[in-house]
């Protein structure tokens, strides 16, 4: 009995440690430390986008829990997209704007899905099959990442360190939702962004159904809760004017530079010149820089980067500790996208967005 409970023991150290020290990958980072002189005056929002509430058929989280979770995790402006509905109208403000979540069909089957704000107009689910984008790409955004389909993307990774997660979550909630990040295959999304000949300015989207809903005097359970998801990911969008109002989030979203964010902290954003710059508020910082010729890895705080001819996929990660060239315990950390010239959209976005430059 007593050798078993020291395997078990031995066992259990072993997985724990390995949790933490994966993923790792061996890459050869140019080192650059470019810190700017001075940094442009820019306005930077945080806001959600498919979001589900209890006017969808297969979800029951309330109004009132979203704006809580917003006040709690400090985001600016929601995106709520029910199915089919825009019910959650009658309960917005100044930080909220209702769309709509639509399949697209027609007498051959589906033909995409679809999230509509307003003007914003979100093709949603591309890198699964069954809502593959069989329409014109042109004049949409793109959900890159979302983020339920990105964590069952891979179930065997998953499972791998979902019983670390359930172990550390009673006690250290955020600690142990930075190890469910690890399951997110950013790169391999963006890899297939270009594989497959996507030119479309892009956004994150959470698809959060909230399944499990029990309320009782001063106790409220939600499973999952808004404040996961907004924990995991977010979008920040980095404008030249302020932002007063959701509806003037949608215009910034469409002129501004969008950047897909895993963590509370800005990681600034934007062009120089000819040259982007990202200024990371985390160290053991690197990014990888993806075009259709090469992929180009770089290390420091304040990077200076080339922006190439055709798309540009910027990749930035995290990592715990590293040996030479070998990284260890890497998490994503940010992915945007930049277009040269830019040819998003038929309404001479070039001039949309002259601010930005994007």
């Amino acid at each position: 009995m007593i050798d078993i409970f020291l395997f078990l023991i031995f066992a259990s150290s072993v997985y724990l440690l390995t949790v933490l020290l994966l993923p790792l990958k061996w890459i050869r980072a140019k080192y650059v430390e470019d810190l700017p002189s001075k940094i442009p005056e820019l306005f930077v929002y945080s806001y959600q986008v498919h979001i589900h509430t209890q006017f969808s058929y297969d979800s029951l989280g309330k109004p009132e829990d979203i704006f809580s979770t917003m006040e709690k995790e400090g985001i600016d402006f929601v995106l709520i997209t029910d199915h089919d509905n825009d019910n959650f109208k009658h309960f917005c403000n100044e930080k909220a704007i209702a769309g709509v979540e639509r399949k697209i069909n027609c007498k051959d089957g589906l033909l995409g899905d679809l999230l509509e704000v307003d003007k914003l107009k979100i093709i949603a689910h591309p890198f699964r099959e069954k809502y593959r984008w069989k329409l014109s790409r042109e004049g949409y955004f793109l959900e890159l990442i979302d983020l339920k389909d990105a964590l069952l993307e891979d179930k065997k990774r998953l499972m791998f360190f979902l019983p670390a997660v359930a172990f550390f979550y009673p006690f250290f909630k955020e600690k142990a939702l930075e190890l469910l990040k690890k399951v997110l295959p950013v790169e391999r999304y963006a890899v297939r962004y270009m594989q497959e000949g996507w030119n479309n300015p892009v956004l994150g989207g959470l698809d959060h159904h909230t399944k499990i809903y029990i309320r009782e005097v001063g106790k409220r359970i939600l499973f999952p809760s808004y404040s996961q998801s907004f924990y995991l990911m977010r979008n920040f969008v980095i404008n030249n004017k302020p932002v007063n109002s959701a509806t003037e989030l949608l215009d910034a979203i469409i002129s501004g530079l969008n950047l897909i964010s895993f963590h509370r902290k800005v990681f600034l954003a934007y062009k120089d010149g000819a040259k982007v710059r990202i200024l990371s508020p985390y160290q053991n910082f690197f990014a990888l820089h993806i075009t259709e010729k090469s992929k180009v890895y770089y290390e420091g705080c304040n990077l200076c980067l080339p922006i190439d001819e055709g798309r540009n996929v910027y990749i930035g990660f995290l990592y715990s500790f590293k040996l030479g060239n070998l990284y260890f315990g890497i998490k994503p950390a940010l992915v945007f996208v930049l277009s040269s010239p830019a040819e998003f959209f038929p309404e001479n976005i070039e001039k949309a967005s002259s601010g930005m430059g994007v």
